[in-house]
Order: C-alpha cells, then structure tokens, then sequence
C-alpha cells in the first residue's frame, strides 16, 4: 500500500455578514413603528444604551411604562390601514387571511371581542353584593379604563360612602382579568404575584416589583443589580419571568379603533415648493449611558480586564454601533424620498395622474445605495401625499410607450382610465372603447390591459356597471 501526501491550494470566495451588518439589513427594512419597538427593545436588552425623555413632566411616569410594555411584551392584534390609489380605504388584520379581510371591508362586517366593562358587570351581578353595592360596582366599573386600571379618587365619587365604595372596588380587583382596577402597573404586577402560590413565584422579580419598580422605568439595570446584590443576568431572568404577566389587564379585552399607519415623511405644497419633512416624533433620541461610558472608559486603560469590566466595554461598542445604525438608516432614507420626489415632483404637484416611469436602479444611482438597498429602505415605508398615504414603492412604476416615442407611466394610465369611465357614467363604456380613446390620446394598450388596469381600480366590468 502506497501512502502520499498532496499540498492542494484552492480559492474560494465565500460571503460572510457580520452582526453589525445583519443588524444594520434588519433595521433598514422595518417601519417607523416596528423600527420603535426595535429600538425600545434593544434599550431593555442593552444597559449602556438610554431614550432620552421628552420634557413632559405629566407624562413621564405613564409613558415609562407603555416603554416597559413595548420592550416586554409583543403586540397583539396589531391592525393597520392603508390609503390606495385614493379610491378606498381598507382595513386589515396583519395576521388575517386576505381574502377574509377583503369580504369583511366590502360587507362592512366587524367582529367585536366581549368587552372589558361587559365581563366585569357580569361578574357583578353574579356576585353576592347587595343591590346597593352593585349600583356602587357599576360606578366604579364605568371609571375603568381601557388598560383595565382605576385611577379616579374614590372620595370625590362617593363623599358619602367612601368606606362601602373602597369595600366594592377591593372586591372587584378580585374579578377576571387578574390584576384589573387597579391603580397603575406597579399594583397589575403586585397583584398577580400575590395570587399565585408561594412555589411559583420568583422572589427576586417580587423584590424587584415591590421596592424597586421606579429603577425598572428608568432602565437603570445596573443600578438595579448593585442595590439588591445580584448580578446582572439575575436581574434579566427575573425580567424574563415578569414578562409572563400582564402589564395592562384591560388590554387583551379593548375593542377600541383600528391603529392607522403611521408615514415616515409627509411631502406638502407650500409657496409653490415642494417640502419634504421626516417624521421624527415617533422615534425616540438615543444616547449611551454616560455612567456606562466613564466605566468603559476606566477599564479600557486596565491590562487585565475582569467579566464586569468586559461586559460594560461591549455594551457600551453595541450601544455607539447601534445608534450609529439608525442615524444612516434615517439619513440613507431621507435621501430616497428626496430622490424619489425629485423624480415624480408632477406627481406631487398635480396628482397620480403624472406619474412618471421610475425603478429603482435610477434612484440607486441617484443616492449612490445598492438596488437591493433601495428596495429594503422602500418596503413598508409609506409616505403622506395632498394625494393620500402612499408606499415608497408606489412610486416605482413600469413604462408603457406612447405612439411619439415617449413613455407614460402605468399608474397614470390606470388614472386616466378611471378619468374615462367617469366622464362616460351615462354609457357603460367597454375596455375596447377605453382602450380606442387611449389610443386617441396617443398610448396605445390592449383591450386586455384596460381590462387587468381596471380590475386593479377595482371597477366592475361595463356589463355589471351601475346595477
């Protein structure tokens, strides 16, 4: 048996995506309002990383803990709507089947959930309260907010019988959902913990909850761990084992209006000018913690680092890659919409039907981004019009060739094909006559073009028009 050895040099190209990369090809994508929750997330996960206030004294303490709420728990039943083609205004589910949606918007069917003051009256007359009480329990349920919280004096209520209304409202807080009238997410929590046996609940996030809820709304995680004498992943299990509660026991019962889509730029006429403004009041400032920082900083100089001085010096890198991150996918963003307002400026002075043909090469080319960069920064970014809320991509259209020579736009063709169906109301117009006095106009389309345009507006056929 003969036994060689062979030096073999192979070259190979191989592609391989750092965190800060795949982090930076996530973040790009997502929405204003999905990028917030991002951003309050990794503000919960990230010590070194702090949102800075607004100055809004009033209503701090509040919007602390719809942060915790974001940061903690996922969105349920989240809903959107969306302005299209300036004809209708549908309304969908995120999570729903589309074909369902679509019966439920033409039919004008909606599916209400029982309501929170509903379940809680139930269980009022189901219990053993006098008929006194029970138009007291009434009172106090009708003063109950949609986040299932009581946060009314009970004295002003009833000046004459505080003790009997305070006796009705303890027995209410015994009611389904857990937690409910209470006064505010610190009591939800307290709540919770407390009706659960001794074995299941975790001491540490009780401590936690009892003594320390105000460091928890200020993110002060390190702060946190230093007070109680525990380290730092302590205080994220306990985290992790809050989460199973529910914050806002009203929540899961709130029947209140679907949420709207929020645009990411809002282009408006003013003195005959375009303006394009960034929608920066969803979106929270961002800064790393100077304490975190001086930290970093001190260890940095140290030759011999320990586990605690490693972990502050990584967080507070994250914390710098991350702000740096949303800062160019803002500016990156910003670029596109101007790039794309430059290039269909009739569309924003005049209407949909002036849209120009535009893909997204040409604007790639214009801010100097990769097409597929372009295309991530465009999806599900939508912008408000004088026209309508429109998606970025919208404003990329497919060329059709006019007899001159010149191109026009297809959504400008859809446009002037509804133009035409209106003007002839009196006459059930067929897609061979639209497509004739498009031809008259100089675009030169098929019949069935007209009809594949017209099905999009979603107008009927002529046969079945204005029954």
């Amino acid at each position: 048996m003969n036994l060689s050895q062979n030096l073999n040099v192979q070259l190979s190209q191989k592609l391989v995506l750092s965190h800060e990369m795949l982090q930076s090809l996530e973040l790009i994508q997502l929405p204003v309002l999905e990028l917030k929750e991002k951003i309050e997330q990794e503000a919960i996960e990230n010590p070194a990383l702090e949102i800075v206030e607004k100055e809004d004294s009033e209503k701090e303490y509040s919007q602390k803990e719809k942060d915790l709420d974001d940061e903690i728990f996922d969105e349920r039943d989240r809903y959107y709507c969306d302005v299209n083609n300036n004809t209708y205004s549908s309304c969908r589910s995120s999570n729903a089947d589309d074909d369902d949606s679509k019966r439920m918007f033409l039919e004008g069917a909606v599916s209400l959930k029982e309501g929170l003051h509903d379940k809680l009256k139930w269980q009022l007359h189901l219990s053993e309260m006098t008929d006194e009480q029970k138009e007291i329990g009434e009172t106090i349920i009708s003063y109950i907010d949609t986040n299932g919280f009581f946060k009314e004096d009970l004295m002003a209520i009833f000046p004459d019988n505080t003790d009997e209304a305070l006796e009705v409202l303890e027995n209410i807080q015994m009611f389904d959902p857990p937690g409910v009238a209470s006064a505010d997410v610190r009591e939800a929590l307290l709540y919770q913990l407390e009706s659960i046996s001794e074995d299941e609940v975790n001491e540490t996030a009780y401590e936690i909850v009892r003594d320390y809820f105000h460091l928890v709304l200020e993110r002060k995680d390190v702060q946190l761990a230093r007070v109680m004498g525990i380290s730092i992943d302590e205080v994220k299990k306990a985290f992790v084992y809050l989460a199973q509660f529910e914050l806002y026991p009203g929540r899961a019962y709130d029947n209140s209006a679907d949420n709207y889509i929020v645009p990411d730029a809002v282009v408006y006429m003013k003195d005959g000018e375009i303006n394009v403004e960034i929608n920066n009041e969803v979106l929270p400032e961002l800064k790393v913690s100077e304490y975190m920082e001086k930290i970093a900083k001190a260890a940095k100089g140290k030759h011999a680092k320990d586990e605690k001085n490693r972990f502050v010096i990584e967080k507070v890198a994250s914390a710098k890659k991350f702000i740096e991150i949303i800062r160019n996918r803002n500016n990156s963003l910003f670029k596109v919409i101007l790039a794309i307002v430059q290039a269909q400026k009739e569309f924003f002075r005049r209407g949909s039907k002036y849209l120009v043909p535009l893909i997204m090469k040409d604007i790639a080319e214009e801010v100097g981004l990769a097409e597929s960069t372009i295309s991530r920064l465009t999806s599900s970014k939508y912008i408000q019009t004088e026209w309508g809320i429109h998606e970025l991509k919208y404003f990329f259209t497919n060329a059709i060739k006019k007899k001159d020579g010149n191109v026009q736009s297809s959504e400008s063709v859809r446009e002037m094909i509804k133009e035409i169906i209106e003007e002839n109301k009196g006459e059930k117009i067929s897609d061979q006559k639209i497509a004739d006095i498009l031809q008259i106009r100089g675009i030169r389309i098929a019949r069935r073009t007209v009809a594949k345009y017209r099905n999009i507006l979603n107008i009927l056929p002529s046969a079945k028009r204005n029954i």
